[in-house]
């Protein structure tokens, strides 16, 4: 249990390192593609309530469009646990304008780490499965075929 732990504790760090962040032109940009958007101050105040959010200078979502000097984002939102949010939808589409954009990145899988990353689970899943499929010492047959000591009662009757 304690193995499983450390393991998981380990490659946790790994799944949010199979993607970076590049920086890029507004000009540059195609609708449908991931993008981080850094906003100014009055900007982040602006989106915040939008996004049930007690702030947001840092937006990570998907382009939808630009129109002119703004850009269309849809970044998730804050879900409330009430009955009075039932149906609202998890993403929120906000307005940037390009003069609220401090920093503008996409968001792009980075091969080399994930090829890492899915090569260490396989290295550890197949040391796994060598392990509990080979035999160690005290595991092997009894000589004879056994006999009735390795068999296990379903019910126990006590006096």
């Amino acid at each position: 249990m304690m193995r499983l732990r450390r393991v998981s504790c380990s490659v946790v760090p790994l799944l949010a390192g199979c993607f970076s962040y590049a920086p890029i032109e507004p000009s540059e940009l195609q609708p449908g593609i991931s993008v981080r958007a850094r906003v100014s101050q009055t900007a982040g105040e602006r989106i915040a309530p939008l996004l049930g959010a007690t702030q947001a200078r840092l937006l990570s979502g998907t382009l939808i469009t630009q129109a002119g000097d703004t850009l269309i984002v849809e970044v998730p939102t804050v879900m409330a646990a009430d009955a009075t949010d039932f149906g609202r939808t998890p993403h929120q589409r906000v307005s940037i304008a390009r003069g609220e954009l401090l920093e503008l990145e996409i968001r792009r899988l980075d091969r080399y780490r994930t090829a890492a990353l899915a090569g260490t689970a396989a290295l550890v899943v197949g040391i796994a499965l060598l392990k509990g499929l080979r035999g160690g010492p005290g595991k092997e047959p009894l000589p004879g075929g056994g006999g009735t000591d390795a068999l296990v009662p379903l019910f126990r009757l006590r006096p």
